[in-house]
């Protein structure tokens, strides 16, 4: 018996031991985590909307070249808090920049994509984030599958056709062997325009 509640009593302790340590870490590395997210964000905007940094002057560069816009309260998360509210970004030449996501095959794929002042045309797209198979799907976040996508129009439709049959201005060649992928960034790029763009052109 004596046993027994010895071994309970050093299970409690180790892991009310364990438990702190992993809140002490948390708490530490948090503001780590914070600031490396909105780093890879400002490149990603920056990158898309064709402004030239260094990793010297990107905070200065995006706080004089970019302005950042809260999406509409409909289409925020409930109860998200600041600095997890959706948001898009205004460039001193009127491009429009937002963030999309949305499964791919093998996971989420997470991006930006600028448009220029009406709303329509492509000047970039860059991915942030994607997990399909490299080689295959993966090749979606190279940049010469994504340099398709400039000056391409989003409306009606975006289109990602099979290899070499691409010919509309909403239409870009996709990657052979990749089709799946293709499909699915296709249908997050058309699903996620459709939902920000008519609340962005409400409050511009």
């Amino acid at each position: 018996m004596k046993d027994k509640l010895q071994m309970i009593l050093f299970v409690l302790v180790m892991g009310a031991i364990l438990t702190t340590a992993l809140v002490t870490i948390d708490a530490i590395t948090e503001p780590y985590i914070k600031a490396n997210q909105l780093k890879k964000l400002q490149m990603s905007v920056l990158g898309v909307a064709g402004i030239e940094y260094t990793e010297e002057n990107r905070e200065q560069v995006f706080a004089e070249s970019i302005e950042t816009k809260p999406f509409p309260d409909y289409l925020q998360p409930k109860d998200a808090d600041e600095d997890k509210k959706l948001k898009f970004y205004v460039t001193s030449d009127n491009q429009i920049i937002f963030e999309f996501k949305g499964n791919g095959l093998q996971g989420e794929i997470h991006g930006a994509i600028a448009l220029m002042d009406d709303l329509d045309t492509i000047k970039g797209i860059t991915i942030i984030k994607q997990e399909e198979t490299p080689g295959l799907g993966g090749r979606i976040g190279e940049a010469e599958f994504l340099n398709q996508f400039k000056n391409k129009k989003l409306f009606p439709e975006l289109k990602i056709t099979r290899q070499g049959k691409a010919s509309g201005i909403n239409e870009v060649d996709g990657i052979t062997g990749a089709t799946l992928s293709c499909n699915a960034l296709e249908e997050v790029l058309n699903s996620e325009s459709q939902k920000y763009i008519p609340a962005i052109k409400e409050i511009r």
